[in-house]
């Protein structure tokens, strides 16, 4: 697996995707949720303005590593974004950024900009292997604006309200389901799909 990254990041240079400043939005992690319904985790991005959230399923490997890189902890061991961090260092490589380009069928794609002896290079990616990557590196986080009309959330106070709601609700399924309360999980999931 390293090799195939070895190959593509000294192999194959590819032209930096013109989508000007005006076709995307600078986002930060704003944190992470856990979706029980799903089972999976949600990172969630703000816009500068703090006007608009996107969020964004992973995998539980991506949230840790993403949670670390938020809290500014360094574990025991590197994980996967350490080495990847670690590696692109002893090359002298450097994370520009990273774009979150496209939604397709409730996936999401990305592109992970690097300067290399003088040449940039773009890497397909998972956003969530991105994001992470992109807080170990200190580098921005970008999202095209196609993505942002498709998917970002309105951080209107309505609609915060809702959103904390949801967070709530799915923390009390949680619960309902560890407490084996199945009618009340229930009820509580119907109430969800309702908002």
């Amino acid at each position: 697996m390293l090799g195939c990254y070895v190959f593509l990041f000294t192999h194959e240079q590819c032209e930096r995707e013109d989508i000007g400043s005006a076709m995307i939005t600078q986002m930060q992690v704003k944190g992470l949720m856990f979706d029980p319904y799903n089972n999976a985790y949600i990172v969630i991005l703000r816009d500068e303005d703090q006007s608009e959230m996107l969020p964004i399923w992973v995998g539980k490997s991506e949230a840790s590593s993403i949670s670390l890189a938020i809290e500014n902890v360094a574990p025991p061991r590197p994980m996967t974004h350490d080495l990847m961090k670690t590696y692109l260092d002893a090359f002298n490589a450097k994370v520009i950024s990273v774009v979150i380009t496209d939604l397709t069928e409730h996936t999401y794609f990305a592109k992970i900009h690097l300067t290399y002896a003088d040449s940039e290079y773009t890497v397909d990616s998972r956003p969530s292997d991105a994001i992470a990557l992109a807080l170990k590196s200190k580098a921005p986080i970008q999202v095209a604006k196609k993505v942002m009309d498709g998917a970002a959330v309105s951080n209107e106070p309505v609609n915060r309200s809702i959103v904390e709601q949801i967070a709530y609700l799915h923390q009390k399924l949680k619960e309902c389901v560890e407490m084996e309360a199945y009618e009340e999980a229930a009820k509580i999931r119907d109430h969800i799909r309702s908002l």
